[in-house]
């Protein structure tokens, strides 16, 4: 069967090349109904855009660039989903690259994503000073949108949550069910942990509970091994304490999904002698045991949200006059076993 191009779409159709071309790509010059009824019998008959063309024509790749820190966790599969779904709405491929927590790794994955002719570039960056020089360099000449891990000092549009609330708000929940002394996990150099341990922080004050540091640690995420290595040998310095913590909030969804693991490891019951909670995305929470209460994040609508300003700022002409946001997203809590205490 011979190849279906534009010229043939058109002939088929009894439009100009013109008018399906625009169509395809959503212009609009053209009616909703046209716009159905191309993409439609271009479905049917499984239409290729010749993509060198289009890249002489235009001048673009219809490529976005996505980096993330890692990707082992169901709170990235559903920004990806997200990012994925409103990309391929708005006629963008996406080429995705994986940093894995490591610097070295983070700057050749930008360099590369350059060098690939995106036409913009969403960065979840590994924390606030990782690679600034880079990026801030590249958002003078390429769209970029920082999401997720959006403390981050490059003036461009930013996607994530509200994360001291969600730590504030957990907190809140401890101290109601008497749990109100509260260790708390991070992970080191990672760009969420300053904000979430503000949201602990001011939690204890608002409720005049005092901050003992011992119960603020910090844990290498980089690999699982080093990780449940830390969960091990930190719970077991907390609970050797003259005045041990009774539940432990985690800040990340790493930490959190391998510490109720580690504590049964270790035969420390829970929500018992430790209530826990922490930011997890899993839907398997409901399925461990006990069920993990969590702060959930609305990951799919940062993928969606983030991708529709990346593309606002790759169509504006004028991007002197684009007036940043920084978008905060709400979290909530999903109340389970780990901390339904008598």
């Amino acid at each position: 069967m011979a190849k279906i191009t534009l010229k043939s779409l058109a002939q088929a159709l009894n439009m100009s090349v013109s008018t399906v071309s625009k169509a395809l790509n959503d212009s609009h010059e053209i009616s909703e109904e046209t716009k159905k009824r191309v993409r439609e019998y271009a479905q049917q008959h499984n239409y290729q855009p010749n993509i060198i063309a289009q890249i002489l024509k235009t001048g673009k790749t219809n490529t976005i660039g996505v980096i993330l820190p890692k990707m082992s966790s169901p709170f990235e599969s559903q920004m990806l989903e997200g990012i994925q779904n409103t990309a391929s709405v708005n006629n963008f491929r996406v080429v995705i690259m994986n940093s894995m927590e490591n610097e070295a790794v983070e700057r050749t994955s930008i360099t590369e994503m350059i060098a690939k002719g995106i036409d913009g570039l969403l960065l979840c960056p590994i924390h606030e000073q990782s690679n600034t020089a880079i990026v801030q360099e590249i958002a003078k000449h390429t769209p970029l949108v920082i999401f997720d891990r959006t403390n981050y000092p490059v003036e461009t549009h930013k996607v994530g949550v509200l994360n001291s609330e969600g730590t504030y708000d957990a907190c809140k929940h401890l101290f109601e069910i008497g749990r109100k002394d509260i260790a708390v996990l991070c992970g080191v150099h990672q760009g969420i942990t300053a904000d979430r341990l503000a949201g602990y922080i001011k939690a204890h004050e608002d409720f005049q509970i005092p901050i003992r540091k011992e119960f603020i640690i910090y844990l290498t995420v980089k690999n699982i091994a080093e990780l449940h290595e830390g969960l091990s040998e930190n719970v077991q310095k907390l609970l050797a304490l003259p005045h041990p913590p009774n539940a432990i909030l985690g800040t990340s969804d790493t930490i959190t999904t391998h510490l109720l693991g580690v504590l049964a490891n270790m035969g420390i019951p829970v929500p018992e002698q430790l209530a826990v909670l922490g930011f997890a995305n899993t839907d398997l929470a409901m399925s461990l045991n006990p069920s993990l209460t969590t702060i959930r994040q609305p990951a799919t609508e940062i993928g969606e949200i983030a991708v529709k300003k990346l593309v606002e700022i790759i169509n504006k002409k004028n991007r002197s006059q684009i007036e940043w946001e920084n978008v905060k997203l709400p979290t909530t809590i999903r109340l389970r076993k780990s901390t339904e205490v008598d």
